[in-house]
């Protein structure tokens, strides 16, 4: 599981200050960046009223200029996408950031709508600022930039859009809601018709933390007269974004789907997802290739009589809504179901060690008291030995097993052992088929 920003021998960030223990790093990075962060609420460091790509960078490199040799890039550099589970109890979906290819067009895209709304200048109330702060907050998080310190980055960039509004925002409040929050609004289980309660609780967080600030150049901030609201809605790039969001929101509930029509269901389900990031990544070859499979695939569950359900029927109607909007109209085309797996596979010996790792490490996560991401695991690795393609829902099992696993010093060594092996078996599919995209997802970004 390939990660260009942690040394594999260690397992950790690599660090300027030669640490190789991760709890030690985290503690230190918390602390010295605090520090930086303190710098930028007074006004030094990287200021001005651009939050672009090259804003954000900027952030990220004053505040980790301590701690990372690696401060100031983005997962772009290194190559990272990466899947993360929601912090959301009872709610297992998982979240996909932005492609790392497209993260600068991404930010410079919300930093340019963001300029034509004045900054959010003119919002006379501190609710009227939570509403469309939360919303680019949401958007900006969904980027994703680094591999480490979006949080921080963003409660600095956002911290100065406040001032210059006329406000303050207060992040440390309530800051064990912040994570919870952002995460609903990337899950966006309610789906873009109803995207307001997908962003309530991180809207009403920065509505209860967002209070005026004195004098007069923050009064004339709040001025109305400032308001630039977009008379159109969002620009042409960030609506792109949006819809992309939502195709991308909406696969996993329909791989589930997939995952119960027959004996394929986890090479479909898995392609399912892969030709989604394809799309993703570059929307007209993307569409141009995946879409009347996807289109056709969906046409499958619709008149699945499993499926007939309320909620299954919901699922499908929101994906083919999110597909309609990406694809333009035209004729249909005649193709077969999406494609399975390239014929040739990783060797037998590379899946039978990561078949092995697993298990092994499933043993330590049940001694361990944790039988849920042993469970999961232990699906992953059974897909796994049959399939000989890491990938999709199980590549996220095993990253949520590992990150559990890597906190708890009894199951470092077994945990390595799955990483090294994982690492491997992926870069022997890379090396078969290697233009499959979002297989090389690797450990979790935070």
């Amino acid at each position: 599981m390939t990660d260009r920003f942690t040394n594999p021998e260690t397992g950790v960030f690599y660090n300027r200050l030669g640490l190789t223990d991760a709890d030690e790093l985290d503690r230190e990075t918390k602390r010295l960046s605090l520090r930086r962060l303190a710098e930028l609420a007074a006004g030094r460091g990287p200021q001005g009223d651009s939050f672009d790509a090259a804003r954000l960078r900027a952030t990220h490199q004053y505040l980790f200029q301590d701690t990372f040799e690696w401060a100031g890039q983005t997962r772009r550099e290194g190559a990272f996408q990466g899947v993360k589970a929601a912090d959301l109890p009872g709610i297992e979906r998982p979240m996909h950031f932005a492609p790392y290819e497209r993260i600068d067009e991404r930010l410079n895209a919300l930093g340019e709508q963001l300029k034509q709304e004045n900054n959010l200048k003119g919002l006379s109330t501190p609710a009227a600022f939570a509403e469309r702060a939360a919303y680019y907050f949401d958007h900006y998080n969904h980027v994703h930039a680094f591999r480490e310190g979006n949080g921080r980055t963003l409660q600095a960039g956002f911290s100065e859009l406040a001032q210059q509004a006329g406000y303050r925002v207060n992040f440390g409040r309530e800051h064990e809601l912040l994570n919870p929050a952002r995460d609903q609004g990337i899950v966006s289980l309610h789906g873009a018709q109803h995207r307001g309660k997908d962003l309530q609780a991180l809207r009403d967080l920065f509505a209860r933390n967002t209070t005026p600030l004195p004098g007069p150049e923050a009064e004339a901030a709040r001025h109305p007269s400032q308001a630039c609201p977009l008379p159109d809605g969002p620009t042409p790039a960030v609506r792109q974004i949006e819809q992309l969001r939502e195709l991308v929101a909406a696969t996993p509930a329909l791989q589930q789907l997939v995952a119960g029509m027959d004996y394929r269901r986890n090479q479909r389900a898995d392609a399912l997802l892969s030709q989604v990031l394809d799309i993703d990544r570059n929307p007209q070859a993307g569409l141009a290739q995946h879409g009347a499979g996807l289109q056709q695939l969906l046409q499958e569950v619709v008149q699945d009589k499993r499926f007939q359900d309320p909620a299954s029927q919901r699922e499908a109607a929101r994906f083919g809504a999110a597909l309609a909007v990406m694809q333009p109209p035209g004729p249909s085309r005649d193709v077969a179901s999406l494609p399975a797996l390239p014929i040739t596979s990783p060797s037998p010996a590379g899946t039978a060690a990561f078949v092995q790792a697993a298990k092994q490490l499933v043993e330590g996560l049940e001694e361990q008291g944790y039988p849920g991401p042993a469970d999961s695991l232990l699906r992953a690795a059974k897909a796994v030995d049959k399939s000989a393609y890491l990938g999709g829902a199980n590549l996220q099992a095993v990253t949520e097993a590992l990150a559990r696993a890597e906190k708890i010093p009894a199951l470092a060594d077994d945990a390595a052992a799955l990483r090294g092996a994982g690492r491997s078996l992926q870069e022997a599919q890379r090396t078969v088929a290697p233009s499959k995209p979002g297989q090389e997802n690797g450990g979790q970004e935070r």
